[in-house]
């Protein structure tokens, strides 16, 4: 058992030691990970530090939105107008099917309708029809 309660605690020693040069602690950034990661998978340190930084640059983009604020302080509403483009990207993720299906719905009504006016056309100039 004390083989088995060591491996954890060497990661953990690891991910909860302060690196300056990370903008948020890493064992933060790594709870959070692995609340959405399927439990036994190894996060490698790179990817841990290479979120933690991307991160950090994603709240510098907020950060310097937000401060195109006329303003002397920054409300809700700038942050909502500087994540906004970000809740975007995920909705447009969303409906991409659906604008998928639109246009192959458009593409068989236009086919539709040009069978019809050939017919129709057909009719009036004395033409079979098909």
């Amino acid at each position: 058992m004390e083989n088995n309660e060591k491996i954890p605690e060497e990661p953990q020693q690891n991910e909860d030691a302060e690196d300056e040069s990370l903008p948020f602690p890493r064992a933060r950034v790594v709870r959070l990970m692995r609340a959405s990661i399927t439990e036994g998978k190894q996060i490698r340190s790179e990817v841990k530090d290479s979120l933690n930084l991307w991160l950090g640059n994603l709240v510098a983009k907020v950060a310097r939105e937000m401060d195109n604020s006329p303003y002397g302080s920054i409300g809700l509403a700038d942050f909502q107008r500087a994540t906004g483009p970000f809740d975007q990207i995920a909705n447009l993720v969303k409906d991409e099917e659906r604008l998928h299906l639109s246009l192959e719905k458009l593409k068989v009504d236009a086919d539709q309708v040009q069978r019809d006016m050939r017919r129709f056309f057909d009719q009036i100039k004395g033409k079979d029809s098909e």
